[in-house]
């Protein structure tokens, strides 16, 4: 009970202290369209080496979101994933070496530092320990006891962890071999049952592929298709996994705590003293078959990953090797099982292997309690971004449900970590994510206005505009500046701009109605205000900006240039837009601005709605 007491601790302690980037956030919008949309996941996230990922880790993820939107509560599902693979690990070892061994190898999984980072967040590579310990498991039941059900999930499990992280294609290999070890075609029914199982779960991506997504084939042959390397790097990642090494940086960046060569020390005799059993069991296997066979499945277990990343041709990460997990901590377990490798055992031998497991475990669980405090509070470089805690609290404490139009550094979750985020923690709710570094808008109808911070563009001209009344802030970690929030009523206007005595309106669906310059630091910003009229047609809209001094005024050649994106399919008809061209100018002036919009790849400029020249001339004035 304290073990477990111990795993659930570190797995679900200091809640929302975990990342809650890119990666979660956009597995969590696909995992949230089908428990909520309705919409089948049919390829998943992008994947490290630049192809997506398989759907499954999405299925999986769809089912603490069938109970909530909330992310928190996804991110604790797999901290339970992962407590149900400590206590599977201690019931596989208890039931083959006895009581001691699986108490050591609940132990050693339980403050395995990277079972508790790779716990605590919502990854698809996450689900490989429990996914890795299910597939031991059920080879175990099939060879040692010719369980026929344990067999159809086992291939099963071989056939589908790839589908949920392409990692888990290494545990295909030994499932092979296990087939020809193990004689496994004298049951060849369940194998066949669990292997089409596996083949109709694929089924969804290899249709989406075939009839909508043929780019995906073009990305696999490419990132397939780099200068193959043969090494044995993975022997030292699984090292690393298996003695606690070089964890820090995951949550603290440049304030990692350093490693202790002692504690490395323990943990290798530890697990020196494992593998020496194991392999003596095998080599006695008619006197304790059973443990014989498990000790063979996990030492292929423990080789597998390693072997198959052997060969590749894109970078081999740590985290690919996550499904050995339970096996290394099966490894632990089995120095202190009577496995038969020896009549006589040293006297207190057991004691001193068990306070091994202990003394590690003591250790890493304070690293682990020290950096999830540190990493909950202070912002470290090159360490945790954001936690969930912080984004999570700025989503949902607005004061009602009013609309809410949030201001960062990009607008779409297929490719900007900020917007991915918030999309999914407003999922349901009545929102708009707008690149702030050019464009403020605002609604005709009361909405709060939100911003990442108050140096985007966008809040500088919320306060400049003397709309920022009754500001609040969503405060982030030590060092890092808060998230910034008004109301605005829907009707005020913006102060500060030179009104036009006509409007001019562009074919696009808006009217110019005012701009004004400034400074700003050491910029020299140009910020015009337009009404959205109509919503354009779809497409990629740009506002150019160019500069011009009394010797540019009539050149062909503008003194500088600002253009700037528009993201034309945030607007909606009835908005106002403030769109911000900055410029690092010294001249004084007079200065004049040409202003108007164009669309992209095709640089078409959009003329008035008239018909006539698309550029508005505005000026002049000076850079004071």
């Amino acid at each position: 009970m304290v073990i477990l007491l111990l795993a659930a601790w570190l797995r679900l302690g200091w809640p929302g202290v975990n990342s809650f980037a890119f990666d979660e956030a956009h597995l969590s919008l696909i995992a949230l369209e089908m428990a909520r949309g309705g919409e089948l996941a049919r390829v998943g996230m992008p994947s490290s080496v630049g192809v997506p990922n398989l759907p499954a880790a999405a299925w999986v993820f769809s089912l603490p979101y069938l109970i909530s939107p909330d992310p928190l509560l996804a991110t604790r599902f797999t901290g339970l994933l992962s407590l149900l693979a400590v206590i599977g690990t201690w019931a596989l070892a208890r039931q083959v070496w006895g009581g001691g061994a699986g108490l050591a190898a609940a132990l050693f999984l339980a403050a395995s530092p990277y079972a508790v980072l790779y716990s605590r967040s919502i990854w698809a590579q996450n689900l490989l320990p429990v996914i890795g310990l299910l597939w031991g498991w059920t080879a175990f039941l099939a060879a040692a006891r010719g369980n026929r059900l344990a067999l159809g999930v086992h291939v099963y499990l071989a056939g589908f962890a790839f589908q949920v992280h392409f990692a888990g294609a290494a545990l295909i290999l030994p499932t092979i071999y296990f087939f020809a070890r193990f004689r496994w075609w004298r049951a060849i029914v369940p194998v066949l049952m669990g292997g089409g199982l596996a083949l109709l779960a694929l089924l969804p991506f290899v249709m989406e592929v075939a009839c909508c997504r043929p780019d995906i084939l073009d990305q696999y042959r490419a990132a397939l298709g780099g200068d193959i390397r043969y090494d044995l790097a993975g022997f030292v990642q699984l090292a690393l996994l298996a003695l606690g090494l070089d964890w820090g940086f995951l949550l603290l960046g440049d304030r990692q705590p350093p490693d202790s060569p002692l504690l490395a020390g323990i943990v290798v005799v530890l697990l020196a003293a494992g593998l020496i059993q194991l392999l003596g069991t095998i080599l006695r296997a008619q006197r304790r078959p059973d443990s014989a066979v498990l000790a063979e499945i996990i030492l292929v277990w423990l080789v597998a990953s390693p072997l198959f990343f052997a060969r590749h041709s894109s970078p081999v990460l740590l985290h690919y090797h996550l499904a050995g997990l339970p096996a290394l901590a099966l490894l632990a377990g089995a120095a202190l099982g009577y496995a038969g490798t020896q009549r006589v055992r040293p006297v207190g031998w057991d004691a001193v292997l068990f306070l091994a497991v202990i003394i590690a475990a003591l250790v890493w669980t304070n690293q682990l309690a020290r950096s999830f405090d540190l990493a909950g509070r202070i912002e470290t470089p090159n360490g945790l971004g954001t936690p969930l805690r912080f984004t999570r609290e700025a989503a949902s404490n607005l004061p009602d449900n009013a609309p809410v139009i949030f201001f960062t550094h990009g607008d779409d979750p297929n490719v900007d970590g900020e917007a991915a985020v918030f999309a999914a923690l407003w999922w349901g709710r009545d929102y708009r994510i707008v690149p702030g570094g050019s464009l403020l808008i605002l609604p005709n109808r009361a909405a709060y206005l939100m911003a990442t911070l108050d140096a985007i563009q966008a809040w500088e001209e919320i306060d400049a505009a003397g709309l920022a009344r009754d500001t609040q802030t969503f405060d982030r970690r030590e060092g890092a500046k808060p998230f910034m929030l008004t109301f605005y009523d829907g009707s005020t206007a913006p102060a500060g701009f030179t009104l036009l005595d006509e409007p001019v309106q562009l074919s696009d669906g808006v009217q110019l109605e005012g701009w004004k310059a400034r400074r700003v630091g050491p910029r020299l910003r140009i910020s015009t205000l337009w009404r959205v009229m109509d919503t354009p047609a779809p497409g990629t809209y740009q506002q150019f900006h160019h500069l011009r001094t009394a010797d540019t005024l009539a050149a062909e050649q503008p003194a500088a240039v600002s253009d700037v994106p528009l993201a034309a399919h945030r607007w909606q008809a009835g908005d106002r837009l403030v769109v911000m061209g900055d410029f690092f100018v010294d001249e004084a002036g007079p200065l004049w601005v040409d202003v108007g919009h164009y669309t992209l790849p095709d640089l078409r400029r959009i003329p008035h709605a008239d018909g006539e020249t698309a550029m508005i001339r505005l000026g002049p004035f000076t850079n004071g």
